[in-house]
């Protein structure tokens, strides 16, 4: 089995943190689907599944194309009250006979793209991922930026950003082969800004692959996002007052949303629990953290007389 995804993530157009009562208006992308909204150990809401039609040439390793008709997945994830994610995801299944049938058929198998004609599995994955970022296997970035579109342009959101970031975009393709026996996981951060996630699996189910790739994600954007933000206070560079100030959306927004595995368990978990060994984004994260506190208690030792020490917090 293959499964292809593209997770998008961003921060929300809002001032402030969003309430479960606005998030669950925000994210009614379909009237009548109910939104899913958990509050431990972190506020997280999701919304009901979409799904949209392809009839597509599908490319492979190779550079052999074949035909694929079905439909893709999507759902839009907030984390928080602050980061948002679209994600999309595929089951590719390769299917006898050659003909294209009607539509009424691939209905019925939401969530599942039938590719016609001899299909190289692995290849198929080897070009989703090394795809150029402006460039997507069945227009998953579209849907995606689509999902997103739809939600950053809600009315009942300020679109006042106080964490200004980089959108990132994590693409994955998960194989599964019976003689594995344990998961194999890569990740890979290209120059482009583009994630790719390459996982062998000997059984899973699709709904822990794409828990895992989202949660990828988010830690991703966090980590980034986090990262710009100390470049651009120039540390060691500026006043301690300005690096104060132009750190302080990172204390005010993110600092508190770093949580693994959170929601997790099983096969994901472990997972995770074998990225924190190499890359380790979370000793990334750690170190970042300790640096823009050691700056702010620097700061404070700096100042002598009170009215510049209420500037350092102003």
């Amino acid at each position: 089995m293959l499964v292809l995804g593209e997770v998008q993530t961003t921060a929300l157009r809002h001032s402030g943190d969003v309430p479960r009562e606005l998030a669950e208006n925000v994210l009614a992308l379909l009237a009548g689907e109910r939104v899913r909204v958990s509050e431990r150990p972190i506020g997280y809401a999701v919304s009901p599944h979409t799904f949209t039609g392809v009839d597509c040439r599908i490319a492979a390793r190779s550079g052999a194309r074949v035909r694929g008709v079905g439909t893709l997945t999507g759902r839009v994830c907030l984390t928080g009250g602050r980061v948002l994610q679209s994600s999309a995801v595929v089951r590719v299944e390769p299917v006898g006979g050659g003909y294209r049938r009607a539509w009424s058929h691939y209905l019925a198998r939401l969530g599942v793209v039938e590719t016609l004609g001899r299909t190289d599995l692995p290849g198929t994955a080897a070009a989703h991922l090394d795809a150029d970022r402006r460039a997507s296997t069945m227009g998953m970035g579209a849907f995606c930026n689509r999902l997103l579109a739809e939600v950053q342009g809600s009315s009942l959101l300020d679109r006042r950003t106080p964490v200004r970031a980089r959108r990132t975009v994590l693409r994955w393709a998960a194989l599964t082969d019976e003689d594995v026996q344990a998961a194999r996981v890569r990740l890979t951060v290209r120059e482009d800004g583009l994630r790719s996630v390459r996982l062998l699996l000997g059984q899973a189910a699709v709904a822990d692959v794409v828990a895992l790739c989202e949660d990828l994600a988010l830690h991703d954007w966090l980590l980034t996002a986090l990262l710009s933000i100390i470049e651009q206070s120039q540390i060691g560079v500026g006043e301690p007052v300005q690096i104060i100030h132009r750190l302080r959306p990172a204390v005010d927004h993110l600092l508190h949303l770093w949580m693994p595995a959170a929601r997790l368990d099983g096969f994901a978990l472990s997972v995770w629990e074998g990225l924190e060994g190499r890359p380790g984004l979370s000793r990334q994260w750690d170190a970042s953290v300790r640096r823009i506190r050691d700056q702010i208690a620097m700061a404070a030792a700096l100042v002598n007389r009170a009215p510049d020490a209420l500037q350092l917090f102003r």
